[in-house]
C-alpha cells in the first residue's frame, strides 16, 4: 500500500509540475501579444505629419486707424509644420512668419511696419506660433492654445476657431486626407514692445490665420 500510494504520490508531482509550466508559458504568450497590441495601439494613436498646402495658407491683419478705419495686409511668406490625428484629438502646430513679407498694398507704409517704429524686422527676423494644446468641445476643434513669438517677446496666445473640417477628398483618380481650418486671435502689440503711435494706431491687432494640409 505504501509503494502504490508513493507512486500516485509522485505522479501527481510531475503532473503539476507540466500544468505549472504549461501556465507559465501560456501566461508568457499572453504577455507578448498584449504587449504588441499595446504598440500597435501607439503607433496608430500617433499623430500624422501634414503637407502644409502654400497656395490656401496666409494669415491676415487688421489694426485701427485713428478710431476711423481699418489698415489691412497680410504676409506673403508663411510657413507650418502640422501633425494631428483626429481619432484621439492630438497633435501640435508651429507657423513660421516672415515679418519682412508685409504687404498692405502701399509700399511707403509697409517700409513704416518694416523698420524699428514697428516689426523692426532686422532684429527681429521671425514670427513664430507654437501650439500646447489642441481644445475640442465633443468631435469640434474650439481652439488652439500656445506661445506667440514677436518681435523678440513671448506671450501666451490662443487661435479661435472659425472652422475646422478633415475629409477625404479626391486629387485626379487619387484620394487624399485633407484638413483646414480658419482661425482667429487679438494682440496688444504694446504687449509686444510696439509703442510707437499709439494715438494714431491701434493697439489691438487681429489676425486671421488659414491653413489647409494633406496629410503625408
Amino acid at each position: 500500500m505504501f509503494t502504490s500510494s508513493a507512486r500516485r504520490t509522485d505522479a501527481e508531482f510531475r503532473v503539476g509540475r507540466l500544468c505549472a509550466r504549461a501556465h507559465r508559458r501560456i501566461a508568457g504568450t499572453v504577455a507578448v501579444l498584449c504587449a504588441a497590441c499595446g504598440l500597435v495601439a501607439s503607433v496608430r494613436a500617433e499623430a500624422a505629419p501634414y503637407d502644409i498646402d502654400a497656395a490656401h495658407t496666409s494669415i491676415y491683419f487688421a489694426v485701427a486707424h485713428r478710431d476711423v478705419s481699418f489698415v489691412r495686409g497680410r504676409f506673403q511668406k508663411v510657413a507650418a509644420k502640422v501633425d494631428f490625428d483626429p481619432d484621439t484629438k492630438s497633435g501640435s502646430i508651429v507657423v513660421d512668419v516672415d515679418p519682412a513679407s508685409v504687404d498692405t498694398g502701399n509700399a511707403t507704409l509697409d517700409g513704416v511696419l518694416r523698420s524699428v517704429q514697428f516689426l523692426e524686422v532686422e532684429t527681429y527676423p521671425g514670427v513664430r506660433f507654437i501650439s500646447a494644446r489642441l481644445v475640442f468641445d465633443g468631435a469640434e476643434l474650439t481652439s488652439v492654445e500656445g506661445s506667440l513669438f514677436l518681435h523678440g517677446v513671448q506671450r501666451p496666445a490662443t487661435l479661435t476657431a472659425d472652422r475646422f473640417v478633415c475629409r477625404e477628398l479626391a486629387f485626379g483618380l487619387a484620394r487624399q486626407h485633407v484638413c483646414g481650418g480658419a482661425f482667429h486671435t487679438t494682440v496688444k502689440r504694446s504687449e509686444f514692445g510696439m509703442t510707437r503711435y499709439a494715438g494714431d494706431v491701434g493697439d489691438d491687432v487681429r489676425l486671421e490665420i488659414n491653413v489647409e494640409g494633406v496629410r503625408k
